[in-house]
């Protein structure tokens, strides 16, 4: 009976412990870079600044360099999955922590991309991971959340500005 009671009073502690975790992994990510900031013909400082500085850097032929740059997609800071997890784990009273931590620990995956520049600095070919194309589905509802945007009747104003 005694070990039955420190086995439990061991799990309930350690789930204390761990509360929070899920909560602060989903506010920490890291933002998914912007392949839309550059294209063949930029210059090195847009890359740089979505994709961060190059993992690895090799001199080719004529002056041109090729830049290998690492990158985590799918695990940016989310509010929303963090008040999620906050909710999960006052309802479930901590239990939900270690689940919760560890699909948390899971998010994202790293992925790399080549970019060779001339000798100017500009981009001449990008190789390796690039975002696929919208699909035609999401095109389709941002194009119906446009249209319904802007079907919308314009709002009242407040009367807290100054009188027109």
């Amino acid at each position: 009976m005694k070990t039955t009671a420190a086995i439990l009073l061991a799990v309930a502690l350690s789930a204390l412990m761990l509360t929070g975790c899920s909560v602060a992994m989903a506010l920490s990510g890291h933002p998914e870079p912007n392949f839309d900031a550059f294209e063949v013909g930029a210059n090195r400082k847009q890359v740089e600044i979505q994709l961060g500085t190059p993992i690895s850097t090799s001199k080719l032929e004529n002056g041109k360099q090729e830049d290998t740059y690492r990158f985590e997609m799918g695990n940016s800071p989310n509010g929303h999955r963090a008040m999620m997890n906050l909710y999960m784990d006052l309802a479930t009273i901590g239990i939900w922590e270690l689940p919760g931590t560890i699909i948390e620990a899971m998010m994202g995956d790293e992925h790399e991309t080549t970019i060779v520049y001339s000798a100017d600095d500009r981009i001449l070919v990008i190789k390796g991971y690039r975002p696929p194309p919208p699909s035609k589905a999401l095109r389709d509802a941002e194009e119906g959340q446009k249209k319904y945007h802007e079907d919308l009747p314009p709002q009242p104003t407040s009367g807290t500005g100054p009188a027109h």
